[in-house]
């Protein structure tokens, strides 16, 4: 697998994955939600963004300490 695949793995899985944690913390935590108790952010699919960010950064870094040993 090339170099830069991996590096996009890595740390744009991490960068998504940090987004949308902050994205689900001011949505669930910080933001009021109006008076009907609906809210028009769409926090499922945060959630579903921070997974997948956290898993491409974990694969990334299995993928880039695979390539590393092999070679050693």
């Amino acid at each position: 697998m090339p170099d830069w695949l991996i590096a996009v793995l890595k740390w744009g899985g991490y960068a998504l994955a940090v987004v949308f944690a902050v994205a689900v913390i001011y949505t669930e935590i910080i933001a009021t939600a109006p008076e009907g108790g609906e809210t028009s952010a769409p926090v499922a699919l945060y959630w579903v963004l921070l997974v997948v960010g956290v898993v491409a950064a974990i694969a990334g870094f299995v993928l880039g300490r695979r390539k590393g040993s092999s070679t050693s």
